[in-house]
């Protein structure tokens, strides 16, 4: 972040979408549940790092009565630390808040050269390393046990079933599931056969304008039977791309220019009419919160005896997610829109969700340079190295294909490009 001359002045930033992630993230604070006005003011420990020692400092947080309450941050005594329009970098170790100022020459060079500065970003780093390598042992403790019984019937079972096994109550909120980091499990194999295309849920979001969710079934749903409620329903099931209408008509379409996803009805003269959208703005910023870190864990399934029972074999870790590409993705139907909606005599749902093809799991966070972590992991003990790639990740983020050898003791851990 970089304070403005015009905020330098009058002691005002506001909390842009990266800052409100991080505190969110952190467990800070979100302001999205703070109210406006001086007496909701929520005030953070915090401390200025300079070249050879700290500062000790506060962060006011708060969002004013005035226009909408945007978020703002600021630090007190910020003016002694930085100048207008110098680079801000913040870190979050043990519930504190470290402001770095990267445009200062002394501050920069200790960075670089690993002073003192960069053992503060060390250890930030070292925290957060230390939660992954636990999420993992835990998974590894879970994989060692084989195969589990499902305690959810039907798709959810995979995902339930290793948040049971890892002591996770079942949520369907925006938070991340595990210490920040986000839990998202399929299975790699159905029915004793092997998936050729596997999706994964990013997240649940309903049209923000258009046409309500009734009047979309009654517009453009199909009557069908269902056999387990014994009941004619009118349906909406299906996925929705950018590139083709499907089955009912249905079609995305991305307004760059105004920053909007549609949905549209293109019907048989290939005329396409808006019915509902979304703001893209809010797609990215619900991707940058759900997952900001994720693991993407894959399972073997088998039947018994009427139950499916699931063993976790395989991972995808993923960090950092380049949100300015939502749309490009979208285009491209790497990312489509899955909408699950009907009317029966006894209710209406609709559940509109956002799945991600994994075949792109690596393009949620492209970007142009990455530092890609590679490591083997056998008898406990930890070798790593790295390696530049040009495209896929933000700095610092990385991935890890994790296959577990249910055969082998040693868990082998590589890095992988899809």
């Amino acid at each position: 972040m970089s304070p403005t001359p015009t905020g330098y002045e009058k002691s005002i930033m506001d909390a842009i979408g990266d800052v409100r992630v991080l505190l969110k993230e952190a467990g800070i604070h979100d302001y999205e549940l703070q109210g406006q006005g001086p007496a909701n003011k929520v005030m953070v420990d915090s401390f200025f790092v300079t070249s050879t020692g700290l500062i000790g400092t506060a962060a006011s947080l708060y969002r004013p009565v005035t226009k909408k309450g945007d978020p703002r941050i600021w630090f007190s005594n910020l003016r002694q630390y930085c100048s207008p329009h110098n680079l801000l970098a913040l870190i979050i170790n043990d519930g504190k808040i470290y402001v770095i100022n990267l445009s200062a020459p002394d501050i920069a060079n200790s960075l670089l050269t690993h002073g003192f500065v960069y053992e503060v970003v060390k250890q930030s780093v070292y925290e957060a390393e230390m939660i992954v390598r636990e999420l993992l042992d835990k998974i590894l403790q879970i994989h060692k046990r084989g195969f589990l019984p499902s305690i959810t019937p039907g798709d959810p079972g995979v995902g339930d079933t290793l948040e049971n096994a890892l002591g996770i109550s079942r949520n369907n909120i925006a938070a991340p599931d595990y210490k920040g980091i986000e839990l998202k499990a399929t299975r790699l194999t159905r029915g004793g056969t092997e998936r050729t295309t596997t999706r994964v849920n990013l997240f649940s979001k309903v049209p923000e304008g258009g046409m309500t969710y009734a009047d979309i079934v009654r517009a453009y749903g199909k009557w069908v039977f269902n056999e387990k409620k014994q009941e004619r329903r009118l349906s909406l099931e299906n996925t929705t791309y950018c590139s083709k209408p499907n089955s009912h008509g249905l079609i995305l379409d991305v307004d760059s220019n105004n920053d909007l996803l549609h949905l549209c009805h293109m019907d048989d003269a290939a005329v396409r009419r808006r019915v509902s959208f979304w703001y893209l703005s809010n797609l990215r910023q619900q991707l940058l919160i759900k997952h900001h870190e994720t693991f993407w864990v894959y399972a073997e399934a088998i039947t018994r005896e009427g139950i499916e029972w699931f063993r976790y074999d395989r991972i995808i870790h993923t960090k950092n997610p380049n949100d300015s590409l939502f749309g490009a993705l979208i285009e491209s139907d790497k990312i489509m829109v899955d909408l699950v909606a009907h009317i029966s005599e006894s209710n209406c749902a609709f559940l509109p969700t956002l799945f991600l093809s994994a075949m792109t799991m690596g393009a949620l966070a492209m970007t142009n340079t990455v530092k890609q972590l590679a490591a083997s992991w056998h008898m406990g003990h930890w070798r790593e190295n790295t390696q530049m790639f040009s495209k896929y990740f933000k700095q610092g983020a990385f991935q890890l294909w994790l296959n577990l050898q249910r055969r082998s003791a040693a868990l082998q851990i590589t890095t992988r490009i899809i």
